[in-house]
């Protein structure tokens, strides 16, 4: 900034300066208003069922599809094998 002459860099810095409380405004602005908005649901909206048996449930279906999906694999490998071994 040597070459610069003092106005202009006094010019460029008041710029980002401004540049700088703007993105700061909006950023303020953004962020209160997602967290004074209001629920996306209802305020009387209430479970059925307890939400740890909910994650139970969808837990043991996960376990329940890889256990299947397990199975499913070894028994083509043992196919695969059992065709390999009986040769011509």
């Amino acid at each position: 900034m040597a070459g610069l002459p003092v106005s202009s860099s006094i010019a460029r810095n008041r710029l980002l300066v401004w540049l700088l409380l703007g993105t700061l405004l909006l950023s303020t602005g953004l962020n209160l208003y997602l967290l004074f908005r209001g629920p996306e649901y209802a305020l009387d909206y209430q479970l059925d069922e307890p939400l740890s048996e909910l994650v139970a449930e969808v837990e043991l279906q996960q376990v329940r599809r890889a256990l299947a999906e397990c199975r499913a694999s070894q028994l083509v490998a043992s196919d695969t094998l059992s065709t390999a071994s009986a040769g011509p």
